[in-house]
Order: C-alpha cells, then sequence, then structure tokens
C-alpha cells in the first residue's frame, strides 16, 4: 500500500466510537491512514475510545441534516458504515424503532453520499439476513429471508445498497457478520450488553445474578444453539482490506468452526470457575445453527481468522476484570 494511499484517502467511519467501530478506526490509524472522521450519536459508543487522531463529529443517521452539514465539510472517498441497534430480541419487541434508526438511517446516508458523489461504501450486515437451512452452514448465495426483525432491517439495507451500485454504480462491500467477541486493547464494554460473551462476563465480575441460556432443546450436540464466534481483531482486519478492495461483494465473515452455548459457558468456567446459569425457553427469532462459509472472503479479499475461542474469552474478561478493579 502506498503512502499516498493512505496520507490522502479520507475515510469516514459511522458508528465510529461503538465496539467495533472504534477498533476499526484504532486500526486504520496503525495501518497508515491520516484522515479519518467518525460520525456517531453516542447511544451505544463512547468518545473516550475514538481515536485522537481522528476528527470526531457527533450527530444522527436519522438527521438527514446532520449528514448534509457532514458532508459539505468533507471530500470523503470511503464510507465505513457500522451504525446499527442490533439486538434480536430487543428487536423483536421494538421494530418500528429498529426499522427508523437501521433502515432510516442508512437510506438518509446512502442518499446523501449520492449527492455528493461518494462511490464507496463498506457495510455492516449479519447472519441473521439468511432463510434457515438444515446445514446452518451459509454461503453468500443462500436465500435471504430473515428469521427476525433485525435481520429484516440488514436485508432492506443490502437491497438498498445494491440498488445504488446498479443505478448510481456505487461500490460497495457487503459484510456479513457472525458472532463477534473479543477486545483490541480498548476495553469497550457495551452499556446494554445483548451478547453472550459481555453476558457471561457480566456473571463472572457480579454485575448479573446469573447466565440465562435459551433452549435446550435444538437438534445439536447437547441441546443448545450452536454458533460461529469470531474475534473483533479478524472481524476489523477484514474491513482494513476492504477500503483497497475493488468490485462490489457480500462476505461472510466467520471462523467456520462451532460452538455450542453450553461449551462456550463450559470454556468460561475452565478459564475462570463456576458461575450460575439457568435454561430458560427458546428465544424467539434463534436459529438452532448458524456457521459461516468464509471461502469467498479468502479468495477475493486474502482474509481467514485467526484467533481461537480462548484468546476471545481470554480478552473479554480481561476488560471485564480491568473494569471492575478500577
Amino acid at each position: 500500500m502506498s503512502n499516498n494511499i493512505t496520507e490522502y484517502k479520507k475515510i469516514l467511519v459511522v458508528g465510529g466510537a461503538g465496539y467495533i467501530g472504534s477498533a476499526c478506526v484504532k486500526v486504520l490509524f496503525e495501518r497508515g491512514y491520516k484522515n479519518i472522521i467518525v460520525f456517531d450519536n453516542l447511544d451505544k459508543g463512547r468518545v473516550e475510545l475514538v481515536d485522537s487522531k481522528a476528527v470526531f463529529v457527533q450527530g444522527d443517521l436519522r438527521h438527514k441534516e446532520d449528514l448534509n452539514q457532514l458532508f459539505s465539510n468533507h471530500d470523503f472517498d470511503c464510507v465505513i458504515h457500522f451504525a446499527a441497534l442490533k439486538a434480536v430480541g430487543e428487536s423483536e419487541k421494538f421494530p418500528q424503532k429498529y426499522f427508523e434508526n437501521n433502515v432510516c438511517g442508512t437510506a438518509n446516508l446512502l442518499a446523501v453520499m449520492d449527492e455528493y458523489d461518494v462511490k464507496q461504501i463498506i457495510f455492516s450486515s449479519t447472519a441473521c439476513v439468511y432463510a434457515e437451512k438444515d446445514s446452518g452452514v451459509y454461503v453468500e448465495t443462500d436465500p435471504l429471508q430473515a428469521p427476525n426483525v433485525y435481520g429484516s432491517t440488514k436485508i432492506i439495507c443490502e437491497n438498498m445498497i445494491r440498488d445504488y451500485n446498479r443505478t448510481k454504480n456505487l461500490n460497495y462491500t457487503i459484510f456479513r457478520y457472525f458472532n463477534v467477541a473479543g477486545d483490541v486493547g480498548l476495553n469497550y464494554i457495551d452499556p446494554d450488553a445483548q451478547n453472550i460473551f459481555p453476558i457471561i462476563s457480566e456473571v463472572i465480575v457480579g454485575k448479573r445474578d446469573k447466565l440465562e441460556i435459551f433452549g435446550n432443546d435444538y437438534k445439536t450436540c447437547d441441546g443448545t444453539c450452536v454458533r460461529d464466534y469470531i474475534h473483533l481483531k479478524d472481524l476489523v482486519e477484514a474491513h482494513v482490506l476492504a477500503v483497497e478492495s475493488s468490485g462490489s461483494y457480500e462476505f461472510n465473515l466467520g471462523t467456520e468452526k462451532g460452538t455450542t452455548v453450553q461449551e462456550l459457558v463450559d470454556s468460561f468456567i475452565s478459564f475462570n470457575g463456576s458461575f450460575l446459569f439457568d435454561v430458560v425457553s427458546r428465544r424467539e427469532g434463534d436459529l438452532g445453527v448458524s456457521l459461516a462459509d468464509s471461502s469467498l472472503a479468502l479468495e477475493k479479499l486474502n482474509w481467514r481468522a485467526e484467533c481461537s475461542l480462548d484468546e476471545m474469552i481470554k480478552d473479554t474478561l480481561s476488560v471485564y476484570f480491568n473494569k471492575n478493579n478500577e
């Protein structure tokens, strides 16, 4: 990568104060990028995690005037879009909230990008877009039919992006995340944790009484859901590679290795000792098995996941123990 590219390419990171966004900003600077603008409404993000070398702008995708002001002040080459609500259970309870934030916000962003002739977007999607299949292993060409509102919002956003590609020559990379965990040294703690790694960590440090396992009657080796957990470091690396990629693609990002919820609990116990957990009824919208086929990312981006489940657990626990000892 030439110095000219990293010196002059101006990147907008939307949601860049959140868990994944702040990690991406950190790594982009480490790779030599100089011009990074972070746009975040700080609903979940933490401004103190944004690299001091970045320009921070507080604003909301739902407010088009915020975007117009932002784009009128900067000449962007690439937009990385992380900003979204992402809790499956919450999306089922509050669908309007998710459609307004995820869909309307993305529609505003695409419209302003078109108005200012910005031709590259890297978009955070999810494995929740796929229609359930018996094998539980998903490739990018599988049918899209989300089992929950969160996934539905991402399908709509993906379709909008593809339409802008078709009608306006927008270059896109859509990343369908599987289950992200771990830390890159920023010690991010979600103020309203919905994912299992931080929830288990909160139980271990005494912030929660117990973990709830949603169902143990799935057709898996121990009855609990199987998931593909990917380290934040690996996920962010794919985004850095995409900044300089050409063509428009959808990519799965996962390890291609399955872990049941019970196996994950047992792994945490092996690291730190026992903690309380109960099995409760299945959660609406959950799939029994969800695993990535990430071979396309290897072929087109030369990307593969490198970090182990043990690394994800170790890095997550270190964040919560550090916070608990402050």
